[in-house]
């Protein structure tokens, strides 16, 4: 059964009434927040006592909801770093409970913001799959704001700007005063630092951490 509901003060009565009857597991992600702050900081407290009371907890968070957001902003509002992971995949805000019911929940730019209630065990079942793959795939917390706090040095800043730009290698290694084969180490070292496989990847990336304008 799949009940659909406007997601207002009421919605966010239910999710906290869900989390408090977990039983097993807990699974949130949020990518795109329809409501303030502060109510999902009361969550993440929800979420802190059933991983104390050894519940199987997962948040999961978009990384462009993390930069939009800022370091001490989502420090503030979720505390509970070891079981928090951060994405690049594109997802739907979901809770899941149990395996047995969820919660999904967006926002269409000029309409209100609408949620729906599941049961349906067939679409609890592929729900629950994406959202429990994509966090064990996910970088956790930590990670993230690691690379957001290293930033760019000089020279790897000059070389997503020549990426970014869409400059051939020899183009930007010669901008750059440096051989063919260095600058494509130097591309290769930020892929493996920003975990990404390609240079339009590393481009999206660095953006999202706010560390290109």
């Amino acid at each position: 059964m799949t009940v659909e509901l406007l997601a207002d003060e009421r919605w966010a009565g239910s999710l906290r009434g869900m989390l408090e009857g977990v039983r097993h597991e807990a699974v949130m992600a949020i990518a795109r927040p329809v409501r303030p702050e502060s109510e999902y900081r009361s969550e993440d407290m929800v979420f802190r006592r059933l991983h104390e009371a050894g519940k199987q907890v997962r948040l999961l968070l978009s990384s462009a909801y993390v930069g939009s957001r800022g370091r001490q902003s989502v420090l503030r509002q979720f505390s509970l770093g070891s079981r928090i992971r951060v994405t690049d995949t594109d997802f739907c805000n979901v809770l899941i409970i149990d395996r047995e019911r969820a919660a999904l929940w967006s926002a269409v730019p000029g309409a209100e913001p609408r949620g729906y209630l599941v049961a349906e065990p067939a679409l609890l079942g592929v729900v629950h799959q994406f959202a429990v793959r994509t966090w064990h795939s996910a970088r956790a917390l930590r990670d993230h704001l690691e690379l957001w706090d290293g930033g760019l040095d000089a020279v790897a800043l000059a070389v997503v700007e020549q990426l970014n730009a869409g400059a051939k290698d020899e183009t930007a290694a010669r901008a750059l005063g440096v051989s063919l084969r260095t600058y494509r180490r130097y591309v290769a070292a930020l892929m493996a630092r920003f975990d990404v496989s390609t240079r339009f990847q590393l481009g999206v990336r660095v953006r999202e951490l706010g560390l290109l304008s």
